[in-house]
């Protein structure tokens, strides 16, 4: 099993880990998690053995 995170697009908090074989098994947890028939536009789910979770992003100047 890997571990994966994800994140809304537009947020800084990232949740997980999501506990999943694959990606697309990652995908189904999520969606249930969520308790939505299809994930929200622009929302990302990686790997984290890529990418480590990081719970707070600080936000870039604007």
């Amino acid at each position: 099993m890997k571990l994966f995170g994800y994140r809304f697009p537009g947020y800084f908090m990232e949740y997980g880990p999501v506990e999943a074989r694959d990606m697309e098994e990652a995908r189904l947890v999520v969606r249930q998690r969520l308790g939505v028939r299809r994930l929200p536009p622009g929302l990302s789910i990686w790997d984290l053995a890529e990418r480590p979770l990081a719970r707070w992003r600080v936000a870039e100047a604007s």
